[in-house]
C-alpha cells in the first residue's frame, strides 16, 4: 500500500513542486475523503475509470507506435524477423522459450493470483449486490 500511495504522491510532487511529504499527505487525504464519503462504490467507480484510461492508453500506444514504424505490416515484419511470431508451438519442453503450454499455465496462474486470491479484489466482489454487478 505504501507504493500505491507513494507513486501518485511522487508524480504530484514533480508536477506541483510540493514536498514529497506534503504530496503523500495530500494524496492520502483525498483518497480517505472520497472513500469515507463515497464508500466502496466510489472505489469501484474509480477502478472502472482507471481501467478505461489504461485500455485507451494501450490502444493509443499501439496506434501511434505502429504508425511511426510504418503500419501494422511493418510491425508484423519486425516481429517475424525477431522470431516472435510463434503461435502454435506445442513443444512440452520447459526449456523452450515460449510455447502454448507455458503461455496458458503462466496466464492462468497470474490471473488467478490477481482476480481470485487478492484480498482487495475479493472485498470488491463481496461489496457488489449481485453476480452480474461483480462481473461488470
Amino acid at each position: 500500500m505504501a507504493v500505491v500511495l507513494y507513486a501518485p504522491a511522487l508524480a504530484l510532487n514533480q508536477v506541483t513542486g510540493l514536498s514529497v511529504w506534503g504530496s503523500i499527505l495530500s494524496v492520502g487525504a483525498v483518497v480517505t475523503f472520497y472513500t469515507a464519503f463515497g464508500g466502496l462504490r466510489a472505489v469501484v467507480w474509480t477502478d472502472t475509470f482507471q481501467t478505461c484510461v489504461v485500455i485507451l492508453g494501450l490502444v493509443a500506444i499501439i496506434v501511434v507506435g505502429s504508425d511511426r514504424l510504418g503500419g501494422m505490416a511493418a510491425v508484423w515484419d519486425v516481429a517475424q524477423r525477431g522470431q516472435r511470431i510463434n503461435f502454435f508451438n506445442f513443444d512440452p519442453s520447459p526449456f523452450t522459450r515460449m510455447t502454448v503450454w507455458s503461455a496458458v499455465l503462466g496466464s492462468v496462474t497470474g490471473q488467478l493470483t490477481i482476480y481470485a486470491a487478492s484480498p482487495t479484489m475479493l472485498q470488491r466482489y463481496m461489496a457488489v449486490s449481485d453476480l452480474r454487478g461483480s462481473q461488470l
